[in-house]
């Protein structure tokens, strides 16, 4: 158990909200002044607007607005505001971006909030609707009939935070004691007028529900009535809910509107509806730019864009490259920002744009006095990330990190290139760049718009149909499903020891045999006779499972089962009588469809289920002969420091006894006491580190232990049914993909329009089972995962040692009628080294191996094969790569 003290245990809300309220407001005669000098123009002077913080930041945030409005509709994203026919007719258009905005008004001085919606409409025009929605969290009341009380202090202590309204929800509590029996909770829904208000309550509420939660902890059936005659209500409060769902996340879940889906938009008088056209799958067709740019540098040395230039920014479209020639930098960047403007791109597709290409523009573009944000609406967000509000930014190599399933090695764009897209892109050494710019422009050229092509088909052919995917299920824009992360700390114990990390046994892998497995070269197999009749013994249900369960036919739909049956009989028997063979062997991919989603399903496992013999004791289900509580083994493994519980207080006295120093230099020494509690945790942890090596001479111990889980089966099964359904949708959009494929080859060859889009609707449900198909892996892996609203070290146990239980049992068959070669819960994958170094020789060695183990036609003419290659790089070891070129050697 976590004794982390943290009134907050599990939110996310640290990733999500981040205050940044000015509490130390400026003089306003030499703030007014200052705003003079940067707009070049005279306000008058208004004692209203300069005593008044909250008007001068609604005039900030009013500013930004508008610049942003300009912005979009030079891009061509006009707002619309009120539809043709007096707004009853519809304006239709496929959702391509989403940004949270702040909407001015005279009614409230600070503004709305709201979410700008992107849409591509079909005739390839583009306008935004923006949708005004209240944030609001939920405030959770001690149990007792106390929401008047504690509403009506609330409207008195938050009055400073302009609640717009309160009203009461009812909702079901999973942690309720007993909540089987349909017991719900009431609370008290707070809505405001935009985020500023909601934080500002927040940060009101915070300190009160800390301080009730630590007494809650000690407080027992004396104190709690005492409780009952403390006249302050704010005792009742318990907790805030939904406070870290971020703003555009939370209208997108409530209205039910999705980035990649296309909409009939009703707009009348400013009122926007949206109402999603379900009939209408395929996406349409944005405008992507792709761009590389080329810089000067330095011999031996990365470019620094404090001295370095760009001299070529090669980008492409659609269509043939034209060339523009322009006399210096600037010109350059114009020409660049200007085409943008010309051509309205609505994804702007780089490789490591993020971290090279964005930075070095906006850098040169700052050293010309010229500012990108107001040339192109692209600047460095808070996450150092360059994004814009009408363009989707697609960094390519975030894709590649987290879903290409490439080494480390190779997730360069070259590299990228040949395994992705099957070609080897024109390759330039960067010291060649500079002096070929003099010498050879017409070389570099061509390695630039190399890299600019690659980018732009890998980006067609794999991130924009993943990613658009992932959008109509995710509740976020495009920029944020490619680049989603989290982690957090935690201080345990495990039987008087510090626990450093607790986790559970994995997956099951195992390799069983090493060596060259072909279907044309005979293999020796010994059968067991006995698994040879458990097989006949269960061979008509196993035809019956085959014909019903996975082919969804009926048995009587069946006219041949008994020659069927026959056939496979005597197949079996002649296995039998001859046990001992030497054969060609057929090499098969054992799969478990889906085991984990599958596992959880049947099993009804969800973080919620889990459950303690307290939760039994209080249930009024728990009677004799119960069957509700289905109880599952799961391997629990914890590594700790091997110093007693004795040691470790013996080591905390003595840092209590230190001084440390201040958070700043300038600040005085602190206590133990006085330090964070994460800087308590690694005060600790290193004291006891180095204790435990010089006096155990180990760091650490570890330890696995059977644990046993209790799974209720009558929990509510949100969790389950969000599972399950995933999986049907995937099926179903996988079966769909197949019935495209067969369209594709009915249609024919000369009517190149119809058989385009059919294409274009194969890829776009493989895009879709496929974006299944990764959330629906991610329900396991997401229950462990730090940080997350739904947390079960448990669950993932009993699903990943459930999985191992299948993967065994099924080895046990196979040994008994054939050769198992390798087991692995997750996949099975090609082989390749896993490098962090970039070294050429490995990947010759690589490339030149593989295709060998085809060659011979007997396992000793094979391994002559390999043997010849193997040697002469082995020659290449033994004299230190003396034979070879530098870029033979390293990539």
């Amino acid at each position: 158990m976590s004794s982390r003290p943290n009134a907050f245990k599990g939110s996310n809300s640290a990733r999500f909200v981040k205050n940044q309220m000015t509490t130390n407001y400026r003089n306003t005669n030499d703030y007014r002044q200052q705003n003079n000098r940067n707009r070049q123009q005279q306000q008058p002077e208004d004692p209203y607007v300069a005593n008044n913080p909250m008007l001068n930041d609604s005039i900030q945030k009013k500013e930004l607005v508008e610049r942003i409005d300009h912005i979009d509709s030079i891009m061509g994203f006009d707002r619309l505001e009120h539809g043709e026919n007096d707004g009853n007719k519809p304006r239709k258009g496929w959702l391509i971006n989403m940004h949270a905005t702040t909407i001015p008004t005279d009614d409230y001085l600070a503004g709305y909030s709201g979410v700008d919606y992107y849409f591509l409409d079909e005739e390839g025009g583009s306008f935004k609707a923006t949708l005004q929605f209240d944030p609001y969290f939920f405030v959770d009341v001690l149990p007792g009939d106390h929401e008047s009380e504690v509403e009506e202090w609330m409207r008195k202590y938050l009055e400073t935070a302009n609640v717009k309204s309160y009203s009461r929800v009812i909702k079901e509590d999973l942690k309720l004691p007993n909540h089987l029996l349909g017991l719900q909770k009431t609370l008290i829904k707070l809505s405001f007028h935009n985020i500023q208000d909601l934080l500002a309550a927040r940060r009101l509420l915070s300190p009160i529900i800390k301080d009730n939660q630590l007494k809650k902890e000690s407080r027992n059936m004396y104190t709690f009535k005492e409780i009952e005659t403390i006249m302050d209500p704010s005792v009742y409060i318990d907790d805030i809910r939904e406070y870290d769902v971020p703003y555009h996340v939370r209208v997108s879940i409530d209205r039910n509107v999705r980035v990649g889906k296309w909409y009939d938009v009703y707009a009348k008088h400013s009122k926007v509806d949206f109402v999603e056209d379900k009939e209408k799958i395929a996406f349409a067709d944005p405008v992507v730019l792709a761009f590389d740019i080329e810089t000067t540098k330095a011999p031996l040395k990365f470019p620094d864009a404090k001295i370095d230039q760009i001299m070529m920014i090669s980008y492409m479209i659609d269509g043939l490259f034209t060339i523009f020639n322009e006399p210096d930098e600037k010109h350059v960047l114009k020409r660049f920002f200007e085409h943008i403007r010309d051509v309205k791109p609505t994804v702007i597709a780089t490789f490591n744009g993020d971290f090279f290409d964005w930075p070095f523009v906006e850098n040169r573009t700052r050293f010309h006095d010229m500012d990108m944000f107001e040339e192109i609406g692209f600047a460095k967000d808070n996450e150092g990330e360059y994004k814009s509000k009408y363009c989707v930014h697609m960094d390519c190599f975030r894709w590649v990190k987290r879903d290409s399933y490439l080494p480390q090695g190779s997730q360069g764009l070259k590299a990228v290139t040949t395994a992705k897209l099957g070609y080897n892109p024109t390759e330039l050494d960067p010291e060649l760049m500079t002096p070929y710019a003099y010498d050879k422009p017409q070389l570099l050229s061509e390695y630039s718009v190399s890299d600019a092509v690659a980018t732009y088909y890998l980006y067609y052919k794999y991130v924009h149909p993943f990613i658009f995917s992932l959008c109509t299920i995710i509740p976020l824009n495009p920029d944020k499903v490619l680049r989603k992360g989290t982690g957090t700390l935690c201080e345990m114990f495990y039987e008087g020891h510090l626990l450093e990390s607790e986790t559970y046994v994995g997956g099951h892998v195992e390799s069983l045999e090493a060596g060259v497995f072909r279907s044309d070269i005979p293999t020796h197999f010994k059968i067991d006779p006995t698994a040879i009749d458990e097989l006949l013994g269960n061979l008509h249900n196993s035809i019956k499972f085959c014909i019903e369960v996975e082919n969804g036919k009926k048995m009587e739909d069946v006219e041949n089962f008994d020659e069927i049956y026959t056939q496979i009989e005597s197949s079996l028997l002649e296995l039998k009588n001859n046990p001992s063979r030497q054969e060609k062997p057929l090499i098969y991919h054992v799969d478990v469809a889906s085991m984990y989603p599958n596992i959880m399903t049947s099993n009804r496992l969800q973080p919620d289920s889990m459950k303690s013999e307290e939760d039994c004791a209080a249930c009024d289900f728990n009677r004799p002969g119960k069957n509700c509580d289905r109880r599952l083994p799961w391997a629990w493994r914890g590594e700790y420091y091997p110093a007693e519980m004795n040691e470790y207080n013996m080591i905390k006295r003595t840092l209590q006894n230190e001084t440390f120093p201040g958070a700043r230099p300038w600040l005085p020494p602190r206590t133990f006491d006085e330090l964070s509690y994460a800087e308590q945790a690694a005060k600790i942890k290193k004291r006891i580190s180095d204790y435990s090596r010089k006096v155990y001479h180990r760091v650490k111990s570890s330890k696995v232990v059977t644990r046993e889980a209790i799974i209720c089966q009558r929990e509510n099964p949100f969790y389950v049914d969000t599972v399950r359904s995933f999986r049907d949708r995937r099926y179903e959009f996988k079966g769909l993909a197949k019935v495209w494929k067969g369209k594709v080859g009915k249609i024919a060859s000369n009517d190149t329009i119809a058989r385009d889009e059919a294409k274009k609707m194969v890829v776009l449900y493989d895009s879709l089972q496929l974006a299944h198909k990764v959330i629906l892996n991610s329900f396991y892996g997401y229950v462990m995962r730090k940080g997350s609203r739904w947390y079960s070290m448990e669950m993932a146990g009993v699903t990943c040692l459930t999985g191992a239980t299948i993967i065994q049992m099924a080895r046990a068959l196979v040994e008994r009628i054939g050769r198992p070669l390798e087991l692995d819960t997750d996949e099975l994958k090609g082989f390749e080294l896993k490098r962090r170094g970039e070294l050429q020789l490995i990947k010759n060695f690589q490339s030149d191996i593989f295709k060998l183990f085809l060659e011979g036609d007997t396992l000793d003419t094979c391994y002559q094969a390999v043997a010849t290659v193997a040697n002469n790089w082995l020659d290449v070891l033994d004299t230190k790569g003396g034979m070879l070129e530098d870029e033979d050697l390293i990539d």
